[in-house]
């Protein structure tokens, strides 16, 4: 039987009794595993491997964890967690054992790779702001031309999955460093977009490249003068999807596609409402870069607790938790201020009268 929901798992071991103590555990767990000598010189040293079920391999470090006898053993123990293409062998049959049943619900990564795979989706900080200004010209590029694929292409290549979801998982798991990191991604990357918008839109509109009557079609293309309550919706879906593909075996690539057309679009509408001096539709769509952003990480912490990646311990339990509901009063907070902005802009008298619009 071929199965693709597997995780090899090698534990690099630096002491006899972690050995006896991990392979013990594993017994017990009916998991079948090598023992292999290291060959640098070192009689204690030795390399467990076994494969498991993706959902696992958390259980099982765990049972290990809570093995070992003391903290100079757990410091000896190095595990490493890789993602084989197929993993074939008759013992995978669901039937013959009860430790390698499909699970009844989606494949879960554990905390670990959950938090590696967070880490690898934030790129180098000069990359992600290079790639983020290419996709804010190119969408502004699009407003002007009033061409719809041209926005489509802004979204493809903008890479913005990766900061959401790494402020998100180290809101959940308690990761302060990644959060700082991740939120320095978002904050760099969205002035960046802004910033670089709002210069091409003003060189278009002084060297006369938007074709004649484009700008009467800004607030037709804005989306602030929808209800906010369905731009929310829209934008806690998305920030649900990436933390359920980040989580599983999903698509993150399209869910980011999902992110940033809820994120490039509006920013170059703005950028070209300040060059034409749009200012309603301007303030609008900024507000909802905003609402979506905010939207976005609320949806993905959210989901990433409901799954279960918070701590299990009660004192780190406590202290995420804590953690998590800050943050989630102030986004909630933010968005409520945001919602009404809109609501208020939607609403407002003689927006539609304005000059040019």
């Amino acid at each position: 039987m071929a199965r693709q929901d597997m995780r090899k798992v090698e534990m690099i071991i630096l002491s006899d009794a972690a050995l006896d103590t991990v392979t013990d555990a594993l017994e017990v767990k009916n998991v079948d595993f090598a023992v292999s000598d290291q060959t640098h010189g070192r009689k204690d040293d030795a390399m467990v491997t076994f494969t498991v079920p993706v959902t696992q391999v958390e259980r099982i470090q765990k049972y290990i964890d809570t093995r070992l006898p003391d903290q100079r053993s757990a410091e000896s123990v190095y595990t490493i967690v890789t993602d084989p293409e197929t993993v074939t062998s008759p013992r995978l049959d669901s039937g013959s054992n009860s430790d390698f049943r499909e699970p009844d619900g989606p494949a879960r990564i554990s905390r670990d790779e959950l938090h590696s795979r967070a880490s690898d989706m934030l790129p180098d900080l000069a990359i992600y702001t290079i790639l983020t200004a290419i996709a804010a010209i190119v969408a502004t590029a699009g407003v002007l031309l009033d061409s719809v694929s041209v926005l489509v292409g802004s979204m493809v290549i903008a890479p913005l999955i990766g900061p959401p979801m790494a402020t998100s998982v180290a809101t959940v798991i308690d990761d302060e460093r990644l959060f700082l990191r991740a939120a320095r991604h978002q904050l760099a990357g969205g002035g960046v977009a802004v910033l670089v918008s709002v210069a091409f839109a003003f060189l278009a509109k002084r060297a006369d490249l938007a074709p004649s009557g484009g700008v009467s079609r800004i607030l037709e293309m804005s989306n602030y003068t929808s209800p906010a309550v369905l731009i929310i919706v829209v934008a806690v879906g998305a920030g649900v999807a990436g933390a359920i593909s980040m989580s599983t075996s999903g698509t993150v690539e399209l869910v980011g596609v999902m992110m940033a057309a809820a994120l490039v679009p509006p920013i170059a509408i703005m950028a070209v409402g300040l060059a034409y001096f749009q200012f309603w539709a301007a303030l609008g769509s900024a507000t909802v870069v905003l609402v979506n952003l905010f939207s976005i990480n609320l949806g993905a912490t959210l989901s990433l607790w409901y799954l279960g990646y918070h701590e299990t311990a009660w004192n780190p339990r406590r202290s995420t938790r804590s953690t998590i509901l800050r943050r989630v009063l102030v986004i909630i907070t933010m968005l409520g201020s945001l919602a009404l902005g809109l609501t208020i802009l939607a609403h407002g008298s003689g927006l539609t009268d304005l000059p040019g619009i």
